[in-house]
């Protein structure tokens, strides 16, 4: 799936200080700057947000003035907010649009800020729908100007206030902290927000928006893209400034592990906390007690599953454990789809169950520490005791 963003690129700016006095002009902080840095807001932050999440996307090049936000934060706290905006000129930019061809997206986003790219959407729309693309557009200005659209995104006040209650084709509606309320290919949708502490909603749409992109390049359902969407925009006003999202932001990374797990040892600790530490959960497949026993003789396990299951549950890395009763755990991993397959020890890649479903990482091995170990040393010293 290939996605192209369309819109109204802006310069984000945030100036960083600290202040110990008033001005001696008025009463205002004399802030002391410390720091200056620039990023892409606008279209430019979905963009930035898609290309973090692994999309393969384009920013079309408009070759228009860029509008300027500057904001200034004092020892954390915003204080104010300078605009130096420009106006593109909307007529060039249809005819470069006109121009050139879209066969290759499946996707476009328009990303209305109303600073002229987008002021005439109608023919552009039109011309990506010739393409077959489907178009989703953030809009800022009347639902008339963006007639033929796959779907539209306004939030509340734009839905109100723009004519977006009388759309009759996809919609998706944003309301702060209410539910979000869609309706796509005639089923409607309302999904809850969970609530966060909110630093700075700035880029928040935009994060939304491209979390809810990059789910339906997966193949996503419409309400698991919601929700991913919603996961996203979440993230996003938990930072101050504008935020690029990660891929864990919004989708856990599952790590999965494997083995009998019969008697703990240091081996096994330290290759569980290096697989919690490539992912944000990591999922262990235990071997049955009659898949032990296949496996390692009828003497084993020492432990039986009940018990190896809740040892390694109160481990603070693993998120969940699996039983399986086959002698591999292939049919968990095709069924939990893990990002990565950790193994210890001297495995090569191809050796290991699962590298045709996931990428592997092997823990080197730890001299010394293994069950058999372990089994021989107490029997040593319980000789030794008789």
């Amino acid at each position: 799936m290939k996605v192209l963003v369309i819109g109204d690129i802006i310069v984000d700016r945030y100036i960083y200080g600290t202040a110990s006095r008033l001005s001696p002009e008025a009463p205002v902080p004399v802030v002391a700057q410390n720091s200056v840095s620039d990023s892409l807001g606008g279209a430019g932050l979905v963009y930035e947000n898609l290309k973090s999440l692994g999309v393969d996307v384009d920013l079309y090049d408009i070759e228009q003035p860029c509008s300027v936000k500057t904001r200034v934060f004092c020892d954390g706290h915003y204080l104010t907010r300078i605009d130096n905006d420009t106006h593109a000129d909307s007529n060039e930019v249809v005819d470069s649009i006109l121009n050139q061809s879209f066969d290759k997206y499946n996707y476009v986003i328009l990303s209305d800020y109303n600073k002229g790219v987008l002021d005439n959407c109608a023919p552009i729309i039109d011309h990506l729908n010739s393409f077959g693309c489907r178009v989703i557009v953030d809009p800022k200005s009347y639902a008339d100007n963006y007639s033929g659209a796959w779907l539209v995104k306004p939030n509340h006040k734009e839905y109100v206030e723009l004519g977006f209650k009388k759309w009759k084709h996809n919609i998706i509606v944003t309301h702060a902290s209410q539910p979000v309320f869609a309706n796509i290919d005639k089923v409607t949708y309302n999904e809850d927000i969970d609530s966060v502490e909110v630093s700075d909603v700035t880029g928040a749409g935009d994060c939304f928006l491209a979390a809810f992109v990059y789910a339906l390049t997966k193949g996503y359902d419409y309400a698991q893209a919601i929700k991913l969407a919603i996961k996203g925009s979440g993230e996003s006003v938990k930072h101050l400034g504008t935020y690029i999202l990660k891929m864990e932001d919004i989708e856990d990374r599952v790590i999965f592990a494997n083995g009998v797990f019969d008697i703990l040892h240091k081996g096994h600790f330290e290759l569980l906390k290096t697989a919690r530490t490539l992912g944000n959960r990591l999922v262990v497949g235990i071997n049955s007690d009659l898949s032990t026993k296949r496996l390692k003789g009828a003497d084993r396990p020492i432990n039986n599953e009940q018990v190896r299951k809740a040892q390694l549950e109160s481990l603070p890395w693993v998120d969940e454990v699996i039983i399986f009763e086959e002698d591999t755990p292939y049919n968990v991993i095709s069924k939990i789809q893990p990002h990565t397959i950790v193994k210890g020890g001297d495995y090569k890649q191809e050796q290991v169950v699962g590298n045709d479903i996931a990428e592997v990482y092997i823990v080197p091995h730890i001299a010394g520490y293994s069950t058999t170990n372990v089994l021989e040393m107490d029997y040593e010293n319980s000789s030794n005791r008789t």
